[in-house]
């Protein structure tokens, strides 16, 4: 029994013992199972580490090594691109966000594999990437409020100022930027250690290709091979438009219907450049939309040759490149009616006739002359025949010397030597002739054709300008274009205000001239009948007078009262007819004989004392300096003009 017990305790003993080595056992491998799963847990965690390495590696090196250039490509050269604008923002947002969110995991989670390189560029690649983080950050926020600047229609006076701050911090963030990445390449890897020489090799493969990338597109972006590509040739313009819309928008400008224009298609962005009728609705202009928005509707080329700036002064005068241009009329969908007073021999197509010969110069004042210009090709009329004539420009560029800009200048038919002494005849029949029928017999006619073409130019100090050039050089070959441009828009009934200043009297003195002959007319055919007032209207011009003119004319001094001897004679010979249809407020310092004459300020009292209730009249012409343009149309809109009434011609 006692036996028993003893081999029944040392079984238990050893039973005993054995649980305890096998729990022993168990626990020993239960703790290398957990060493094994601790250390597979750092092992894919310092793998996690090492992913947000080289996603901070190759984030950084995709987007300023290769996806910066192409945002500033996209800026650069998409001028002929809608969305350019938009696509630059989003390109360059796709730098900015994942370099940022680079940044701040290798801030967060810093475990990264073993360097070969040179590890002492850390001490400046670290504190250059977080001052060129807050950099970027600074840049995105003036980079968006520069795009709503652009796009806003109000006027942005400070753009310029904005767009300067922006390309000059940006191109230097592209520089740190591309200076950064070589930092971090050469920081990680060596020539010769493991893959290092084939990353390097790789990165500068990189930036040479884009280095010469640029600098290739460049070269053919100023040369215009790249926009020659891009665009049809000009032979291959076709001026029809693209749409259906495109169609029924140009017979609405083809037959003046402006309030339909406005009324159905007033988010329309287009133009007239030259003759040719421009839609840029969708793309946006670069100094400001709000610079489209007050061109909307008008004849645009005075300010992309660089002639003119806005009248109100917000933005100056700008000579817009030839690529410019070529978007311009890329964007052609049909081309206004083209009244041409030129005409040509079509037996000698084969030469250049727009090739004309400076052969008068006559100074008129002080800084003012007329031009006369030969061209035996072709042959001026002298005459317009209706409202709708009056207004075109012809524009001139000099044949011999490409460095002189381009410029516009109505011709003034009546200035003409022949006009002129032809109007001088009829105010003489009708003052002391026209009571003996015996002057019917006699009657001189007018010419049907000039001599030269006249033009009437004011010499401007500027430097290497047409003016001070044009004064300078008689005898000289100038191409001559045109007409361009549409007419004055003359209403046939109505009253209309005419207000202009120096040499801004021009662009009327024809229609001037227009109504003394259909006043003069007038007078005979109530004297004589139309049979033999018709004597006087051999090109069977539409004379009337129902439209009434208010002329307002400021001048320094009586030297510069161009056409007087048009103005002063309606003055006179209105008094003959039953109703009138000339007022003129002629606001100089001398005074003038049967003239009001005033030498008040342009002001609210001004215009309700010389003109009454704005209301009465359908249109508002202002041609003038440029403090004249900034300032007439603020007074008119202070006494209730509508902007549409307001034409700056």
């Amino acid at each position: 029994m006692f036996t028993i017990i003893v081999i029944l305790s040392v079984a238990s003993l050893t039973i005993t013992q054995e649980l305890n080595d096998s729990q022993s056992n168990r626990t020993f491998l239960d703790y290398n199972q957990d060493e094994q799963n601790h250390e597979m847990m750092l092992t894919e965690v310092n793998e996690d580490r090492h992913t947000v390495f080289y996603f901070h590696k190759w984030s950084n090196f995709i987007v300023w090594g290769i996806l910066v250039d192409i945002g500033l490509l996209a800026n650069r050269y998409g001028i002929f691109l809608k969305q350019r604008l938009n696509l630059h923002s989003i390109i360059m947002g796709l730098c900015v966000l994942p370099t940022m969110i680079a940044d701040i995991l290798m801030s967060l989670i810093w475990n990264p594999p073993q360097f070969h390189g040179k590890e002492h560029l850390a001490y400046w690649h670290a504190p250059i990437g977080f001052a060129f983080l807050g950099l970027m950050g600074l840049q995105s926020i003036g980079g968006l409020i520069l795009k709503l600047c652009i796009e806003n229609k109000k006027t942005q006076k400070t753009i310029k100022i904005q767009q300067l701050f922006h390309i000059y911090i940006g191109y230097f963030m592209y520089l740190i930027g591309k200076v950064e990445c070589g930092l971090g390449f050469y920081e990680v890897y060596n020539y010769y250690v493991e893959d290092g020489r084939w990353n390097l090799i790789g990165f500068w493969i990189t930036y040479v290709l884009i280095f010469f990338w640029r600098v290739f597109l460049e070269f053919f972006y100023q040369n215009g091979t790249l926009f020659s590509i891009i665009f049809k040739s000009k032979e291959e313009y076709q001026c029809q438009p693209k749409t259906i819309q495109d169609a029924l928008f140009v017979q609405h400008v083809l037959q003046n219907d402006f309030q339909s224009i406005q009324r159905e298609y007033k988010d329309q962005m287009w133009f007239i450049f030259n003759n040719e009728i421009i839609n840029l609705t969708g793309f946006v202009h670069p100094g400001g939309q709000y610079i489209w928005e007050k061109t909307k509707g008008r004849e645009i080329s005075r300010f992309i040759y660089g002639g003119q700036g806005l009248e109100d002064g917000s933005c100056p005068p700008f000579k817009h490149s030839d690529k410019a241009i070529q978007m311009i009329k890329q964007n052609t969908i049909g081309r206004i009616n083209n009244i041409n007073f030129i005409i040509q021999n079509n037996s000698i197509l084969q030469y250049n006739t727009n090739l004309w010969k400076l052969i008068t110069i006559n100074q008129i004042s002080g800084k003012v002359s007329y031009f006369g210009f030969d061209n035996e090709f072709r042959k001026i009329s002298s005459q317009l025949t209706n409202y709708n004539q009056f207004g075109r420009y012809y524009q001139l560029k000099v044949h011999s010397n490409s460095q002189v800009p381009i410029r516009q200048y109505t011709c003034i038919l009546s200035m003409a030597p022949e006009n002129v002494q032809y109007r001088k005849y009829l105010l003489n029949l009708i003052d002391t002739q026209l009571h003996n029928k015996e002057w019917v017999d006699h009657f001189h006619q007018q010419p049907k054709y000039l001599n030269e073409l006249p033009l009437i130019i004011k010499k401007y100090d500027s430097k290497n300008g047409f003016s001070q050039y044009i004064h300078q050089n008689q005898y000289e070959q100038y191409e001559i274009m045109g007409p361009y441009g549409p007419s004055l828009s003359l209403p046939n009934k109505g009253k209309i205000v005419i207000i202009c200043g120096g040499t801004g009297i021009l662009p009327f003195l024809d229609f001037l001239d227009f109504l003394l002959q259909s006043m003069i007319y007038q007078i005979v055919e109530k004297k004589y009948g139309k049979q033999i007032a018709d004597i006087l209207n051999p090109f069977e011009c539409q004379f009337h007078t129902n439209l009434h003119i208010t002329l307002i004319f400021a001048a320094a001094n009586k030297s510069e009262l161009i056409g007087s001897n048009i103005y002063f004679p309606l003055l006179h010979f209105q008094k003959q007819l039953s109703q009138q249809c000339f007022k003129m407020i002629l606001k100089l310092k001398e005074w003038t004989e049967n003239v009001c004459c005033v030498n008040e300020r342009f002001n609210k009292v001004f215009f309700q004392k010389h003109i009454g209730f704005v209301s009465q009249y359908d249109k508002f012409y202002i041609c003038g300096p440029p403090s004249m343009n900034q300032t007439i149309p603020n007074i008119l809109n202070g006494l209730g003009v509508q902007e549409q009434d307001i034409h700056f011609v």
